[in-house]
């Protein structure tokens, strides 16, 4: 009924105001923290917001949910946003330090594109068909260790992919910013001589051209 219709509604938008903060903490603290870390936070929030469903299925029983059951379902949205906003911002990172300097990051990134949408519609099916076919209780659990693969998988297999040079807050990295900014400051020092200085040096050619035919 109306209940439901508003339920999906604010489903979908607590979920999109997630995930705008998320990719935009992502984008903030990538350079410092580093890609892994967010990386598998975002990886993490599928399996702990299965698991949660789950939980709250069991505990709902056959019975019809409460008020209250249903804001805390609802909460689990939060995660949804954190996932998607995640993984929106840190793939492209991701994709751009394992491809940069290759020239080929337009096709690493269109390859990891296919790949997440492939993942998505395959996950989306599965969850279907298991909710049809066992019930949705059943479905989140499987989900749930179906999304602890991929969790292992990066935690093991993936190293870290922003450079040590890189990072925010690195010293080498403060001390490449002051050389760059002393070799900005002294070429705007070239391009805007000093008008004595420059009086200085036609002087000076003058004075040895007159010492030399004095001498001759």
């Amino acid at each position: 009924g109306s209940s439901g219709i508003l339920l999906s509604g604010l489903c979908i938008t607590i979920a999109q105001i997630t995930m705008v903060l998320s990719a935009k903490i992502c984008g903030d603290y990538s350079g410092r923290y580093g890609r892994k870390v967010l990386f598998l936070i975002g990886l993490l929030s599928v399996p702990i917001r299965c698991g949660i469903l789950f939980g709250l299925l069991q505990i709902k029983g056959d019975e019809e949910a409460s008020t209250l059951l249903n804001i805390i379902i609802l909460s689990t949205q939060l995660l949804d946003g954190v996932g998607a906003g995640t993984f929106g911002t840190m793939y492209i990172l991701v994709t751009s330090d394992v491809s940069g300097g290759t020239g080929r990051f337009g096709l690493t990134l269109g390859l990891t594109t296919a790949a997440m949408s492939i993942g998505g519609t395959v996950s989306g099916y599965l969850g279907q068909v298991l909710a049809g076919r066992l019930d949705y209780q059943k479905a989140f659990f499987i989900l749930m260790l179906l999304s602890l693969l991929p969790v292992a998988l990066y935690f093991f297999c993936m190293p870290e992919t922003l450079p040590e040079y890189s990072k925010e807050g690195n010293d080498d990295n403060a001390n490449n910013t002051k050389n760059i900014a002393s070799i900005q400051e002294g070429n705007e020092e070239d391009s805007h001589p000093d008008p004595e200085k420059v009086a200085q040096q036609i002087a000076q050619p003058e004075q040895k051209t007159g010492a030399y035919v004095e001498m001759y």
